[in-house]
């Protein structure tokens, strides 16, 4: 029987429902001025009453799958009105522009460098640097075994070598976080084809020539193109001691690649090279032009020299506020993001029908944000009193302590012994995006989709007012949103 994994708890501090700890914090400061002030005025206390509970109401308590309250529903609301009235979330590369584009990608992308190093190896790998945040990004082209076939023990052995690297992490402060890529898109046989075809010698048999073609023509309707990465972000502001020049921080990345990669190798993920410049210029450039992607094998121009990083980005670009529909080249695609994790037990599969092939392409992103090993103990023990505060607070209003409370709290305490017995503890999340290029499918493919993370026992949501961030966020290239786009020149790497 396959083993059960669980764990999955977001972090509440003594919030109050789905009131955060700050927003506890501030009802509770506002109940308490109210009270003493009844000690003074009765009316004043009435008129304070009324005035606060719909202040309350709208910065405070949120609603809605983002989870935002009523002010911030209105920011967003007014800021992507802004930019769409500004253009701000459309790009246009034409060969005749007023504004030369430079090197720069489109969007949240724009602050990416690619710089080409030596891999240590005696060749060469790209790293990509995001100037914005100091972040330093090294892409990993991996293998994965698969569990489908595979023996269960196997199984469950990668998994614990999994497990045990993500807690590992914790003593790596430089490691700010790692980001799962995995790509699948229906090919239509080309490769494959164009493989048996190619070896077919001309004075071959008739009989075996008319069988090779027939199973190179049936293969057509059953064959994908499925490529997983996986990016190491590194922040080498948290390196003792701290790089001051681009070749020291790169140097610094080069020096933990072959420990990640033999980690990797434990988990049941090989790892078959080092993204180069070329590569990822083709992979992004694949990913806003789909209309090109067979034409883009992965052996073809490895290291042609007239590839620049300008070539990555698309022609043009468009967000379609009304329709959540983000436009660009060839493609029209559709994101998601993930808002709820399964409360109960998971198996090992969980995620195999978000990355499985299907009709329809699809990018599945997968970042995880590892906590140091001193913050996750103050974090769980946190959460530890976080959930007796809630039970008291129960108790005192003799309110019954509901289930899922109960269920929070037991979660909390085991996340804590597992913690003590040396789990890593660590922040993740997760995009979706499917492309298509024809506008007619995206209904169907957009249904293939939500049906697939159903089957996955996830909740997702889809990504209104940002598919253009959210499309690029799950390029897996060091774009995270949840730990900031930016940073201020003093905390920044290179500031």
């Amino acid at each position: 029987m396959a083993q059960g994994y669980g764990g999955f708890r977001s972090i509440r501090g003594f919030g109050v429902g789905k009131i955060g700890t700050a927003g506890t914090t501030i009802i509770v400061i506002t109940v308490m001025a109210i009270a003493a002030s009844s000690f003074y005025s009765l009316l004043t206390t009435v008129y304070l009453t009324l005035l606060t509970i719909p202040v309350l109401a709208l910065t405070v308590v949120p609603f809605g799958g983002s989870r935002r309250t009523a002010i911030q529903h209105l920011v967003w609301e007014l800021r992507s009105l802004q930019g769409n009235a500004n253009n701000t979330d459309s790009y246009s590369s034409d060969v005749l522009s007023e504004v030369p584009g430079g090197d720069h990608l489109p969007g949240i992308l724009a602050p990416l460098k690619p710089l080409t190093v030596d891999d240590g190896l005696g060749g060469k790998q790209c790293l990509i640097w995001n100037r914005r945040t100091g972040i330093l990004s090294a892409v990993l082209r991996v293998s994965p075994v698969g569990i489908t076939l595979a023996d269960e023990a196997d199984a469950n052995a990668w998994v614990q070598a999994y497990g045990a690297w993500l807690a590992d992490l914790g003593y790596r402060p430089m490691i700010s976080s790692v980001v799962f890529t995995v790509e699948s898109s229906p090919t239509g046989g080309v490769n494959q084809r164009d493989y048996i075809l190619d070896r077919i010698v001309p004075d071959a048999p008739e009989i075996t020539t008319r069988i090779m073609r027939s199973i190179a023509a049936s293969s057509r309707s059953s064959t994908a193109d499925v490529s997983t990465l996986v990016t190491i972000n590194f922040d080498p502001s948290k390196a003792r001691p701290e790089p001051k020049t681009l070749l020291e921080g790169a140097s610094e990345v080069v020096r933990w690649l072959p420990g990640i990669e033999s980690a990797l190798a434990a988990a049941g993920a090989t790892v078959t090279g080092r993204a180069t410049t070329p590569f990822l210029i083709r992979r992004i450039r694949a990913a806003f032009d789909p209309a090109i992607r067979m034409f883009l094998a992965d052996g073809e121009m490895e290291e042609d020299e007239l590839l620049q990083w300008r070539d990555a980005g698309p022609i043009r670009t468009d967000s379609n506020r009304k329709t959540d529909v983000y436009k660009h080249d060839s493609g029209y695609s559709v994101s998601w993001v993930l808002q709820e994790t399964p409360n109960g037990v998971i198996r090992q599969d969980i995620l195999l029908p978000l990355v499985s092939p299907g009709k329809y392409y699809r990018r599945f992103s997968m970042v995880y944000r590892p906590f140091t090993a001193a913050e996750a103990a103050e974090i769980v023990e946190k959460e530890i009193t976080g959930g007796t505060l809630r039970k008291i607070f129960n108790s005192k209003t003799k309110k019954d302590e509901t289930q899922r409370d109960h269920d929070d709290r037991v979660r909390a305490r085991r996340a804590a012994q597992e913690e003590s017995l040396g789990a890593g503890l660590g922040q993740f999340t997760m995009y979706l995006t499917t492309t298509v290029r024809n506008e007619e499918t995206l209904p169907a493919a957009c249904a293939d989709v939500e049906e697939r993370f159903g089957n996955a026992k996830l909740r997702f949501r889809r990504a209104r007012g940002a598919q253009e961030a959210t499309f690029a966020a799950s390029l897996g290239l060091g774009i995270d949103p949840t730990s900031g786009l930016s940073r201020t020149p003093a905390t920044r790497w290179l500031g």
